[in-house]
């Protein structure tokens, strides 16, 4: 049988960039649409290959550990901006020099 799932989540944990990162990460396993709502996003979760189907509890696993990897990535890239940028800065000065 064919499932669907709906994921909420909120969006000042999960953006919605990091919702469309995961959603794209997955499509080979996982349909997911996203669709907006006044609290947050919902993630309507069917399978990808009806054939190939992950059960609903390890898909909505896979989802929220999917979710909390780009988040983290999302966090990760913020707090080095500084770091990459003065990087950057010192081997452009050194290529010029």
């Amino acid at each position: 049988m064919l499932w669907s799932s709906t994921v909420a989540i909120d969006t000042t944990i999960y953006p919605l960039q990091v919702a469309q990162k995961a959603s794209y990460a997955l499509a080979n396993t996982l349909s997911i649409l996203i669709q907006t709502n006044d609290t947050g996003l919902n993630l309507l979760v069917t399978p990808a290959d009806p054939a190939a189907a992950p059960s609903e509890a390890a898909a909505r696993t896979l989802v929220i550990r999917t979710l909390n990897d780009f988040a983290l990535r999302e966090q990760v890239h913020k707090e080095t901006s500084g770091i990459r940028e003065l990087l950057a800065r010192t081997a452009l000065k050194e290529s010029l020099a």
